[in-house]
């Protein structure tokens, strides 16, 4: 069960820094991505693959 709130929390904590990160990138641009989706894709699975990664690590799982 714990783990199932933990990696809960850590997907909101993925969503809200990708979502950061894409408003950052477009205000250093000076205006709106065209393939925001895409852009936001790419960042989100990265972010989720490595941090799922070693959240599985750290508890043991094999």
């Amino acid at each position: 069960m714990t783990d199932l709130v933990l990696f809960t929390l850590n997907a909101i904590v993925i969503y809200l820094v990708t979502d950061w990160l894409v408003r950052l990138i477009e205000k250093r641009r000076g205006g709106s991505i065209r393939q925001r989706q895409i852009i936001f894709f790419v960042i989100f699975l990265g972010l989720a693959l490595v941090s799922f990664r070693l959240l599985k690590n750290l508890m043991g799982a094999p």
